[in-house]
């Protein structure tokens, strides 16, 4: 067993190991469960600060041994890829053949698949392309005991049973340990263009975003970001207020008819740049990062999902956080799926932890007032305590601890880090 220096959320890691392969894997996990050791799943770790510090971690199982391509169909459009492989690992692969898996999270070449699956994670190409779980064709998992099960399969339509591969999906690394997993893919555009409008607030580029829908455009990904966030943006023009960013991917043609539509219909907004293809890979890469590589170790990220008529609103409560926090925003807007993050940095000091937490138990209690929520994604380990990360009591609470019960009795897969301390 290999033994390495570890710690998830402040909370030690007794052993660490790497296993190989999926009966290696499904060995240790027997091992460590008739032993009553709790468990752990670690991709990449670009996402071991999101949910509750772990009850304990007596066995870290690092996946990283479990990579490469298992089956590869260009023409049906699908791929099966072990889960300890990199995003930018699969897409290597995918671009030999003029595709790519749709998805923009931080961190490509770090973030593993089956810790993307684990924690759902995504970006604004969402926006056209949907997130990972409707790219997720099938699953093969591990479960605490050491069962291997497997969901879905390799073909766009499964229709027969419970869709599984959505059951596990976001359910981070506490049903079971993903070893294997299909994907549908997609044909990369032929030409790709990223538009920059700067507007003076977010209200009045969430309204030409409305605009540009109703004129029948069909962008790749919509992001709003804020003064302080085009600071850190490749590409970006400095902005007094608020900048919209619209990547349009097809052929040259469609896509030089969708540039003069955006010329036409800038809603009031100023064409500050247009980016080309590769400026434009540059500029939604710093955007994903910004997120990930916060300077400030004591940074505080929120995401706050809400409906349309109300993100204006989140946004200037957000800013007014910052302004009694005293901390630089950086805010960043799906502008057309309605989540906004908040990254909150305090570059030249510290915060009040008693006045953070309280700053975020209003801006939660505003969200689900609503009719949305929001999650910490990010926030030094010494402010969880007494913290709730998830924000979610809802009645669906008590069908997720029936499954957890039944996929790991004993409690020991990723003890405490879910969403009601699951």
């Amino acid at each position: 067993m290999v033994r390495e220096l570890l710690e998830i959320d402040g909370v030690p890691v007794g052993h660490a190991a790497v296993p190989q392969s999926a009966d290696e894997l499904a060995g240790l996990m027997r091992a460590a469960w008739a032993a009553g050791q709790t468990m752990a799943a670690v991709g990449g770790a670009t996402q071991l600060n999101l949910g509750n510090p772990p009850r304990s971690v007596h066995l870290a199982l690092h996946t990283r041994g479990l990579r490469g391509v298992v089956e590869y169909e260009p023409d049906n459009l699908t791929v099966s890829v072990r889960a300890g492989a990199t995003l930018q690992e699969l897409q290597d692969t995918l671009a030999a053949r003029g595709q790519f898996l749709p998805l923009d999270p931080p961190c490509p070449e770090q973030a593993t698949l089956g810790g993307l699956v684990a924690t759902n994670a995504s970006g604004p190409l969402r926006f056209r392309y949907g997130t990972i779980r409707d790219l997720l064709l099938g699953i093969r998992i591990v479960h605490a005991d050491g069962t291997r099960t497997q969901a879905g399969g390799k073909l766009v339509k499964n229709v027969a049973g419970y869709d599984m591969c959505k059951l596990y999906t976001g359910s981070l690394g506490t049903l079971g340990v993903i070893t294997d997993l299909t994907f549908k893919v997609q044909p990369k555009s032929e030409a790709i263009a990223t538009v920059i409008l700067g507007y003076p607030g977010l209200r009045a580029a969430l309204e030409a975003v409305q605009s540009f829908l109703r004129a029948d455009l069909m962008p790749d990904a919509i992001e709003a970001c804020n003064a302080h966030a085009v600071e850190r943006l490749a590409g970006a023009p400095a902005a007094r207020a608020w900048i919209l960013a619209l990547r349009v991917g097809d052929t040259d043609a469609a896509l030089r008819w969708q540039l003069d539509r955006l010329r036409e219909l800038a809603g009031g907004g100023e064409i500050l740049n247009i980016l080309d293809m590769e400026e434009s890979e540059k500029f939604w890469r710093t955007a994903a990062s910004v997120r990930a590589d916060a300077a400030d170790p004591a940074a505080v990220l929120v995401k706050c999902s809400v409906l349309s008529q109300s993100i204006a609103e989140t946004e200037r409560l957000l800013s007014a956080a910052g302004d009694r926090l005293q901390a630089r925003l950086c805010a960043f807007c799906h502008a057309a799926t309605f989540i906004i993050y908040g990254l909150f940095e305090w570059p030249e000091g510290s915060c009040d932890p008693v006045q953070l937490l309280q700053e975020i138990r209003d801006l939660r209690r505003y969200c689900i007032s609503v009719g949305g929520h929001l999650v910490v994604e990010r926030i030094p380990p010494a402010h969880k305590p007494g913290l709730d990360i998830w924000g979610y009591d809802a009645p669906a609470l008590a069908l997720m601890r029936r499954i957890k019960q039944q996929f790991d009795p004993k409690g020991l897969l990723n003890p405490g880090r879910f969403v009601g301390g699951l």
